[in-house]
Parts: structure tokens; sequence; C-alpha cells
């Protein structure tokens, strides 16, 4: 019974012993350095729309913050969604869009929810923008 004691003893100190501390990886100057974006609208609703139309809405945004502002990514929830951004820093106090155009070939009779995903050097560097629609 002992060794058994003796055993699970070892065992959680070895356990304890290599288990390594916490560390993060971020550099708390990078959150203070970053910039901050702020949009008109984080949505838009096409209304209806017939089955095969194409559309094309945009997003308004500034920066808000003290740092130059830079998308370095936008992704769509699927193929039927293309989403253009600007390539090149936003000056603080500017503004920027990001266009979105929708395909709604073979939708029909169906509610859309799509998602925009905006990765930029904001904190949180991750915003989500939506697209609805009624397609017939």
């Amino acid at each position: 019974m002992k060794r058994i004691v003796y055993l699970m003893l070892a065992t959680s100190l070895v356990f304890v012993a290599c288990k390594k501390e916490a560390k993060s990886d971020i550099d708390a100057s990078i959150v203070e350095n970053s910039a901050a974006i702020k949009f008109e609208r984080d949505a838009i609703d096409f209304k209806d729309l017939t089955n095969g139309e194409l559309v094309t809405g945009s997003f308004k945004f500034s920066n808000v913050g003290k740092y130059d502002l830079i998308i370095s990514e936008v992704t769509t929830s699927c193929g039927c969604t293309v989403a253009d951004y600007p390539k090149e820093a936003i000056k603080p106090g500017g503004e920027g869009m990001i266009t979105v155009t929708y395909d709604s070939k073979g939708y029909s009779g169906k509610r859309i929810t799509k998602e925009v995903t905006v990765i930029s050097n904001t904190d949180p560097s991750t915003t989500k923008l939506h697209i609805f629609a009624d397609v017939h």
C-alpha cells in the first residue's frame, strides 16, 4: 500500500515540476499601439432578391485610433460572397470602404445570412459584418 502512495506522490511531483508557466506571447505595447476601426453599420439587408441576382453593398469605416489601420484580410463565409477592401494603410482619422458582392444563384426560397470577417491591427483584431437577403 505504501508503494502505491509513494508512486502516486512521485507521479504528481513529476507533473508539477514539468508544468510550464503560462506566458503571454502578446506584448502589451502591441495592444496599446493598435488602431481602432469604427463601421457606420455592421449589417446590410439586401431585402428581396430574385434567384441569380448579383448585388453589391459597402461597409464604410473610419480609423478612430491614433495609429495607422492595416486590414490584413477580409474573408467571407461562402464562395457566393466576394469582398474587396483597401490594401494600403488608413491614417488616423481616415476612412475606407469594404465592398461586398453577393451572388444569389441557387439560393431560391431562402433567407440568407452571410458573414464577412475583417482582420486588422485593432483590439480585438477580428470584426464580424453580416449581409442578409430573402431570395425568391
